[in-house]
């Protein structure tokens, strides 16, 4: 009778209930146990906003390369000047990285406190002003040359100098990622992308795909599926309109191209009448190393400053004010 009496006094002491400090101790504890990871998940919450057009282009880029199989190096080099503008930097991420994914390098050239383009004085921004573009573009690589410096080649009126410093940081990644380069796209910042540039599937491998100058042309092909006839109408019976504004190439014809301001004893004569233009340079060297390119009618356009708009060559060399 005992026996079963200690057992019903020991059960009912374990079904009453826990007095209320205890019961008050008990959740203090719970809820100090999982306040850091609230605390973590807010903070992550936190970057993710702070950083989401690093979080998009990480996922847009690692999911279309996986899928494309190819991987491009963007090479964007020269005077920022417009690149601080919204609708410019936005195309460029839209038109061209996410069609054609892979790492942008940008190689800009520090600015004086003016910039002459052709003949009109420009008022430059400072490098300050390009922070939110650079920021959104995400670059693998930055780099701020100081204004007039050759980087060693002896002519460089035209900047192509700064095609070769980027074309090294390539170099630098491919060894360092054990990677290769499918394509390299040669832009500068202050160049408006249209149109989406065709996807990796359509670019050919044999050879370098270039923009022409379009007020060199009677008629322009309606789009990437079409290309100009070999006897197309031109200023110039030896210059159909190559320039440097835009490229697209196979990463291995890439070195005539990109280091052209280092190559000596161009063959200018194959640019007739306008060899000494600046723009020879481009067609020489891939003369010399024999290396073909082709026209193709990029929907691409300079976004030149305000005050250039009232220039009389302010509709030249498919520029847009």
């Amino acid at each position: 009778m005992n026996a079963t009496t200690d057992k019903i006094l020991i059960s009912n002491s374990l079904n009453q209930p826990k007095s209320r400090p205890s019961v008050m101790i008990s959740c203090f504890k719970k809820i100090f146990l999982i306040i850091p990871f609230i605390i973590l998940f807010i903070l992550f919450i936190l970057t993710l906003f702070l950083h989401k057009h690093v979080l998009y282009a990480w996922i847009n880029n690692n999911a279309t390369t996986t899928t494309s199989g190819y991987r491009t190096a963007h090479c964007m080099t020269g005077i920022p000047r417009t690149l601080y503008k919204e609708e410019l930097y936005v195309a460029y991420r839209r038109q061209a990285l996410n069609k054609l994914p892979g790492d942008l390098f940008v190689i800009l050239e520090l600015m004086n406190k003016t910039d002459t383009i052709h003949g009109v004085n420009i008022t430059d921004n400072q490098p300050k002003r390009y922070t939110a573009a650079l920021k959104y573009l995400t670059p693998r690589k930055i780099e701020w040359i100081p204004s007039n410096n050759r980087l060693g080649a002896l002519d460089d009126e035209h900047g192509y100098a700064k095609w070769q410093r980027c074309l090294e940081h390539i170099e630098q990644v491919e060894k360092q990622d054990g990677i290769k380069y499918d394509f390299i796209v040669r832009t500068r910042p202050d160049l408006y992308i249209a149109k989406d540039l065709p996807t990796a599937d359509l670019l050919p491998t044999n050879r370098i795909l270039i923009n022409p100058y379009y007020e060199f042309f009677q008629d322009m092909p309606s789009g990437y599926n079409h290309t100009w006839p070999d006897l197309q109408a031109s200023v110039d019976k030896k210059d159909f309109g190559i320039s440097s504004l835009f490229a697209i190439m196979p990463r291995s014809l890439a070195d005539p191209y990109m280091r052209v301001a280092y190559t000596p004893n161009l063959p200018r004569h194959v640019c007739g009448s306008r060899a000494k233009d600046g723009d020879c340079a481009i067609r020489a060297a891939l003369y010399k190393a024999n290396v073909t390119f082709e026209l193709w009618p990029f929907v691409i356009r300079i976004m030149y400053p305000a005050q250039f708009c009232h220039a009389k060559d302010e509709d030249w060399f498919s520029s847009w004010c």
